[in-house]
This record gives C-alpha cells, structure tokens and sequence, in this order.
C-alpha cells in the first residue's frame, strides 16, 4: 500500500480542547490512520490554545486554517463573530506568542491532494469562511469543487453531501460508516473535535479509506467535566462551557 492509498484520519474544529484532541489522536493511532489532515480552527472558544496548537504543529501533517485561526493571528476584531467567539478570539490571542500567531497566519485556505481537496468552510470564496449548511450553499460549493471527494468543517456538524453531477443533490448526516457514490461529487463534514453541535457531546472526526472509499465517522467520548472546568476558571463566557456537555 502507498502512502496515497493509506486510511486517512481528517479532524476540525479544536478549538483549544486539549481534552478532546488527545483521545481523538488516539483513537486515530488505534485505528491504524496513516495520514493525518487538520481542518483549522485549532484555537478559540477554549483554555488551551496554545497547547492544542503546539500538539497539532508536533504531528507534521497538512494544516490549513479555520477563521479562529485567522481571527486569533491578527488584531483586528471580526464584527461577524458572537461574543462567545470574540471572547474565546481574545483569550487565544493573549496566551499564543507571536511566533504562533505568525504561524497560523500563514496556514493556507484550501489543500488538494491527489482526488481529494481541504478546505475548512466552502470552496466557494474559501477566505469569506461560507458556511455550507443549505442546498444552495452546496451547490455554490460543489460549483468551485475541483476532486471528486472534499472534506470541511465548520459547522460543527458531521454531514455527508453528494452531487451526482446531472443536478441531484443527496444529504446525509454523518454518522457510522457510509460507502462513498461513485459518480459526481462528495463532501464530508468532519464534524468537531473540542465542540460538536449535533447534540452529540463526543468529539467527532472522520476515518476515509480511498482504495474502499467509504469514510466512518468516529465519536470519541472525552473528559469534559475537566474541559469545561478549563474553561471556567480561565473567565471564558459559561456558554462555553456549558454547550461542551449538550453538542450544540
């Protein structure tokens, strides 16, 4: 087997949740991933940015960037964001050091490799962070989609999209192992691994095996008694913390 056809381990959405991305990791070693691909949004929301991000910089896989990520690298304040978020944006800017933050800052948008493309919202105008959630905000993403196989985060939500290329779009969400169509067009939402928001607590990533081509969605259940207590106690907003317990 080559490194092209080994199972793929593709994770989202951290957000400074070192509780969660340490059994995720795991679980990934124990399923045997060859290569690993990070989504961004590393940082924000959580206590622990800087360690989540020095934890995914020490694995040497592909990382491109979320818009915490982008948000956390600058100074300047995002007027899309909530306040949980901006909270969760100023926290990770003050214990990152700029070292860090120059790292993020230069992580790329999007990453295409062999019949597989990365992106962390949309192929449509990745660097305005879409978000793809409806029919026609798929479409607009299967439109710039490039390979026959994509894979975002973003929402929070594990989803399965699929355009067979004469005009059907096809929904699922994501959940066990599904064979992947073999004609037109697919993208897998990977889900969150430090806040899921389909009220499912367990941090979710996704396993994909290009020679099977079928992809398994993974839920890892984590501490999160000890990440909301993280959160707590470093001032973060409670919403915070308390969305971790209910997956929304």
């Amino acid at each position: 087997m080559t490194d092209a056809d080994s199972l793929m381990a593709v994770f989202s959405d951290v957000h400074s949740n070192l509780e969660a991305l340490e059994v995720v990791l795991a679980d990934m070693e124990t399923m045997g991933a060859g290569r690993l691909f990070c989504l961004g949004d590393i940082v924000g929301y959580g206590a622990d940015p800087a360690a989540c991000l020095e934890r995914v910089r020490a694995l040497d896989c592909p990382v491109i960037k979320g818009n915490h990520d982008a948000a956390a690298a600058i100074d300047k304040d995002n007027k899309r964001m909530n306040t949980p978020a901006q909270a969760g944006i100023d926290f990770s800017r003050k214990n990152l050091s700029p070292e860090q933050r120059k790292w993020l800052r230069n992580l790329s948008l999007t990453l295409v490799e062999g019949d597989c493309e990365f992106v962390h919202g949309s192929m449509d105008a990745p660097a305005d962070w879409w978000y793809v959630l409806s029919p026609e905000e798929a479409r607009l993403h299967f439109a710039a989609q490039t390979r026959p196989v994509c894979f975002c985060g973003h929402t929070h939500d594990p989803m399965l999209w699929h355009w067979d290329g004469m005009g059907k779009l096809t929904i699922r969400h994501g959940e066990g192992r599904i064979a992947l169509p073999s004609n037109g067009k697919v993208l897998i939402n990977v889900g969150s691994v430090g806040q899921p928001r389909d009220l499912n607590p367990n941090a979710c990533y996704a396993l994909f095996n290009p020679l099977e081509r079928w992809v398994e969605f993974r839920r890892v259940p984590y501490n999160i008694s000890k990440a909301k207590r993280k959160i707590t106690r470093a001032g973060l907003p409670r919403f915070s913390s308390q969305r971790l317990s209910l997956g929304r």
